[in-house]
């Protein structure tokens, strides 16, 4: 009797082990569970509706083909209404109720930082799609986050070296109020020295300004040669056509942030000449074949298009690589929380994406470098690649 109940024991053991990792779905299959987080409606929804296009079209192709080492992946996608507050409900019921292993998203920078903290206590693995370095650094801070988008001082580091090229060094910054403009411009006055730009006026705008005319007149006074605009659509749109009604006619550098043709829409013809930093994906047709992410743009491009009504853009890329880290963690038998972080740490390296190449390490939890972007400038209503 005695002999059996060991063996039941162990038995008992073997499919908890087998089963860790994995929930059962409304039968006995089991499946991987992942939550996703992006700001499908709200003032971020240029950058959110792609992201979650891309997750949700990625998830029905790995189950058609078969799931993820035969076992099916689940995707509870979440709308965070562009909210912090709503992004902060839907991580914890995801966690919590879901039971999720991992949490992709969120769009925008505050709301991304409200999710850092509860991925935190909480231990689950996150890997954000915004640009904020603070969603990674410091990294002893960052154990359980990861991020797909540039770091803001790539970004920064990236525009300063066109300015160079452009012999322009005195510069003006217009940037939000919010998350992604404080960052922004704290990177932008932190490695100005490297470059030998010197900020010479500084303006602020909150999030819901429509007219920075008033910011825009003092610019125009100072020594500035640039206007650098930190920040995501509209208030980058509504400053562009300001400028285009008092006149001014120093270039318009913008963030990454602006990276889609929802920009382009909002300003019209005062978006003509307009330079920003982004990733290859705003211009897949102009990427050489020999690019090491050619591939992968390219293939992610036609299959969104095909069903989708529109592009997903930079955007879109995040959501991609976002959702196949962990899609590879899981391949290499990485089924729990705390594995799945191990694995992005660890294990990610020289990893192709849609974004650029990923190098990931204890050190770096978002793994691009300079190379992962491009310059861009709009030219007859088209963003184009700007040749270096």
């Amino acid at each position: 009797m005695k002999k059996w109940l060991i063996i039941l024991v162990i038995l008992s053991i073997g499919v908890f082990l087998t089963a860790c990792g994995k929930e059962e779905a409304s039968g006995d299959e089991p499946v991987y569970k992942i939550g996703a987080i992006y700001s499908s409606t709200g003032h971020n929804s240029p950058l959110g509706e792609p992201q979650s296009n891309a997750t949700q079209m990625l998830v029905d192709e790995i189950n058609d083909n078969g799931g993820i080492n035969g076992t099916p992946l689940e995707i509870v996608l979440a709308d965070d209404e562009s909210s912090q507050e709503k992004a902060t409900q839907e991580m914890n019921r995801l966690i919590n109720d879901e039971n999720v292993l991992a949490v992709l998203g969120t769009s925008g920078t505050g709301e991304s930082m409200a999710m850092k903290g509860i991925a935190t206590q909480n231990e689950v693995p996150m890997v954000a799609a915004a640009a904020s370095a603070q969603l990674v650094e410091p990294v002893e801070d960052s154990h359980w986050v990861f991020k797909t988008p540039q770091s803001d001082v790539l970004a920064v580091e990236k525009v300063y070296t066109y300015l160079q090229s452009e012999g322009i060094t005195k510069v003006a910054t217009l940037t939000d109020s919010n998350a992604f403009g404080e960052t922004g411009l704290e990177q932008l006055e932190e490695v100005q020295g490297n470059y030998d730009i010197e900020i010479v006026a500084k303006e602020v705008y909150n999030t819901e300004d429509t007219d920075m005319s008033s910011q825009l007149t003092k610019i125009d006074s100072s020594e500035a040669e640039a206007l650098i605009v930190w920040g995501t659509n509209p208030g980058p749109a509504n400053i562009a056509v300001n400028m285009q009604v008092l006149g001014m006619d120093i270039p318009y550098i913008g963030s990454h942030g602006i990276a889609n043709q929802t920009f382009i829409d909002l300003a019209g013809d005062a978006a003509e000449g307009i330079v920003i930093p982004t990733g290859r994906l705003l211009f897949p047709d102009e990427i050489p074949e020999d690019d090491a992410n050619y591939e992968a743009l390219d293939s992610f491009y036609t299959n969104y298009t095909e069903q989708f009504d529109g592009e997903p853009g930079n955007f879109g890329s995040y959501g991609h690589d976002n959702l196949m880290l962990v899609v590879e963690a899981l391949e290499n038998g990485a089924t729990d929380r705390e594995s799945i972080r191990d694995y992005l740490e660890n294990e990610i390296n020289d990893w192709v994406g849609t974004t650029g190449t990923f190098n990931m390490s204890p050190e770096d939890h978002n793994g691009l470098d300079i190379d992962s972007l491009v310059m861009a400038e709009v030219k007859e209503g088209e963003w184009v690649l700007l040749e270096d």
